[in-house]
């Protein structure tokens, strides 16, 4: 490998755990002001590494990861590996899977449900949006105290939201997937 090709692999590398650290703090609200508090590290660095331009040392990311409530393997997880996660649908009743990889910012689930199940949104809902889709079946979806009854094929998009719960009044397949809300 040439030093020309590892030049190009740090960049990339620094530009994926920039994204990711960037990913982070705003999951968590923070400006890059309150970060840099919290961290110690100038507001003018933090916003250079977000962007992949600056390689943090390893003392100054434990110390950016410390801040941010994560370790320093949450921020590089899966480097060098493939960025494949390959994840089961429950097929019985009365079931849910979170089918999203940890380090991405969507969430999601699948909720195999009977009829006359019942329960509470699979997904962080916490400075989140909603998207569900029903794949098979049908659900009533109860949105901070607004019900929509949802068939096969219907979805359903809620920007900002603090509650959401569900009904299965027949058996049904429903995919749910949280964002970080747009209105930030």
């Amino acid at each position: 490998m040439s030093a020309e090709d590892t030049a190009f692999d740090e960049d990339a590398l620094a530009s994926r755990v920039g994204s990711r650290l960037r990913g982070l703090r705003q999951d968590r609200g923070l400006t890059l002001a309150a970060l840099s508090r919290s961290c110690g590290v100038s507001v003018s660095y933090l916003s250079a590494v977000e962007k992949g331009v600056n390689h943090p040392s390893l003392h100054t990311l434990a110390a950016i990861t410390e801040a941010l409530g994560v370790s320093i393997r949450t921020v590089v997880a899966d480097e060098g590996q493939e960025t494949i996660r390959l994840s089961a649908i429950p097929r019985q009743p009365s079931s849910a899977a979170e089918v999203s990889h940890p380090l991405l910012t969507l969430r999601a689930s699948i909720v195999s449900a009977a009829a006359g199940d019942e329960g509470t949104c699979p997904v962080d809902l916490k400075d989140r949006g909603l998207f569900l889709y029903v794949v098979t079946g049908a659900v009533v979806v109860r949105v901070d105290g607004t019900e929509y009854t949802l068939d096969t094929g219907d979805a359903l998009d809620v920007t900002e939201l603090s509650e959401a719960t569900w009904r299965s009044p027949v058996a049904s397949e429903v995919t749910w997937v949280s964002c970080p809300s747009r209105r930030r």
